[in-house]
């Protein structure tokens, strides 16, 4: 959902979030330009109001702040390329690809026809410096997606990717090869193109994914939201029966939190926010749109803690890093499905996952082993716990999650304790069995709530120690303490000795404080407390 082609979205009247200072700036920025940016986050758009700009097509820009500068509009030659359509399966076919590309270009322009070339680059090279003597104007070319054959064969045999980065480089290094005749050269994609070896000198690139002047150049910021989507946001909160505020706390949950560069701004998925205004409902678009085929196998065969993976700290040269099947975090973060959170000491980044949706997505893939539940039953199981959460009602929701609970499979707990007769053993045997215990149902309770759209965040780090679970609705707060085999009141007097509720004394919502039991032997919450209008 959403127009990516720039003269249709104009001409056609649709709505328009004037990003056109920001597609300037980046502009003036150099020759040479580079943006990694998730699947369906805007880039195609970018591209396409870069093309109706050197265009010279002004009158698309009536009402905008590129519109209303003093500039000399020109015209210039324009070459866009999009690698999406080809299927990248294999470097042959990504050679007629390319080949069909420039053949349609050497008859637009009327060039010799060179297909009897065996190079694809000098096929290109010569396509470019053809049209800008025939034309006595510079070339601008466009780049969108490059990175799909490389994404498309990661899995492949080295043979065939090597074949493959073979095809693209000869591709890629043409624009500065023949930088005489080239006015701006724009490349897009998802993996960060500095881990590959397509480019020839890359650093004749300028990769502007962690500018911070251009942090909001792809999706909505918040204050977007506002100013162009009360239709949206109006018609989420009649369909769901709630007040204005509480839908866009939903939307800001669901879709937000986005953050790419140093910079504090944060984005919304436009994909998802734009279908969710036409549906009047919040679904998992982006998600739902086409999950990475390499995503899902890379995910299925790694190890990673989901409860780790919400705090983990990297440097920009790990984010930015080549996939590989022994990292997932470079494809993690380039993908979309991490985000910054936080940035410390200038090069030290905190990731974490950015939204509801993308929390969805992840505990999907872990649901098989997690939950002994079909995917049939969870939507009404989750809407109902959803439901309950929001409306304050502690003993309801806690009853759906014991629900929940129940229907895990044994194994997932480990097997019981065996008769060990050594007693230091036997001690240390008890202490790890413990220790799983307590984190596998931490894990479990943590997975239930990242399925639901709301604000849930584990072992958070404050003066007196670590919170085991904090989960934050629009009207409710709930801190919660969990103990094995232990009593609700050493729960709750641990939240008050550790000042675990100070963090929160100004908020502006109905507070919670909650101590949970888990039982060993019952394998299920045993018994809670809970006491509020703290």
């Amino acid at each position: 959902m959403g127009e990516h082609n720039f003269r249709d979205l104009r001409e056609g009247g649709f709505l328009y979030v004037d990003k056109t200072q920001l597609v300037y700036e980046l502009i003036e920025l150099g020759k040479f330009i580079f943006l990694s940016r998730p699947r369906r986050f805007g880039k195609s758009l970018l591209l396409s109001t870069i093309e109706s700009y050197f265009s010279g097509e002004k009158e698309l820009f009536a009402d905008t702040w590129l519109g209303r500068q003093d500039l000399q509009w020109q015209e210039f030659p324009i070459l866009p390329f999009d690698m999406s359509q080809s299927s990248g399966r294999d470097s042959e076919v990504m050679a007629l690809f390319l080949n069909k590309c420039l053949a349609d270009y050497e008859q637009e322009y009327g060039l010799e026809d060179n297909s009897g070339l065996k190079d694809v680059g000098a096929r290109f090279s010569f396509l470019i410096k053809g049209i800008a003597q025939k034309t006595g104007k510079k070339v601008v070319i466009l780049i969108d997606e490059y990175d799909n054959g490389i994404l498309e064969t990661l899995d492949a045999p080295k043979k065939e990717q090597d074949a493959m980065s073979a095809v693209l480089r000869a591709f890629y290094k043409q624009p500065k090869a023949m930088t005489r005749y080239v006015r701006f050269c724009m490349v897009t994609g998802v993996a960060r193109f500095g881990s590959y070896t397509l480019f020839s000198g890359p650093n004749n690139y300028l990769d502007v994914s962690m500018n911070p002047d251009l942090a909001a150049i792809c999706g909505i910021t918040q204050q977007e939201l506002l100013d162009n989507f009360e239709e949206g946001i109006q018609k989420i909160a009649t369909e769901r029966s709630e007040s204005r505020e509480d839908a866009i706390d939903d939307l800001r949950q669901k879709y937000d939190s986005y953050r790419f560069t140093r910079s504090q701004a944060k984005v919304y998925n436009p994909y998802s926010l734009l279908n969710a205004f036409v549906e009047g409902a919040l679904d998992n678009y982006w998600i739902k749109s086409g999950t990475s085929k390499v995503f899902v196998e890379y995910l299925t065969r790694s190890e990673f803690d989901l409860l780790e993976l919400e705090k983990i700290k990297v440097t920009r040269e790990r984010m930015e890093g080549k996939y590989s099947k022994t990292d997932t975090i470079p494809l993690l973060f380039q993908t979309g499905y991490l985000t910054i959170k936080e940035v410390e000491n200038f090069d030290l980044f905190r990731l974490g996952i950015p939204n509801g949706e993308v929390r969805s997505a992840l505990v999907n893939q872990l649901m098989p082993t997690f939950m002994g539940i079909s995917e049939e039953r969870f939507p009404e199981m989750l809407s109902r716990l959803q439901r309950l959460l929001k409306s304050g009602d502690v003993d309801g929701w806690i009853k759906e999650i014991q629900s929940l609970l129940s229907n895990i499979p044994n194994q997932l707990f480990g097997p019981r304790q065996s008769h060990v007769d050594d007693e230091k053993k036997r001690t240390e045997a008890k202490e790890q069995s413990i220790a799983r215990f307590e984190r596998t149902y931490h894990l479990l309770v943590h997975v239930i709530f990242q399925m639901l759209s709301v604000d849930a965040r584990s072992e958070i780090s404050v003066a007196g120690g670590r919170i085991d679970m904090v989960v934050g609705t629009h009207r409710f707060l709930y801190v919660m303490e969990f103990k094995l085999d232990g009593t609700t009141q050493e729960a709750l007097k641990q939240i008050d000795d550790k000042g675990y509720l100070l963090p929160w004394q100004t908020d502006h919502r109905q507070l919670y404080k909650i101590g949970i039991v888990f039982s060993s032997v019952d394998r299920n919450i045993s018994a809670y407390e809970y006491q509020t209008n703290l």
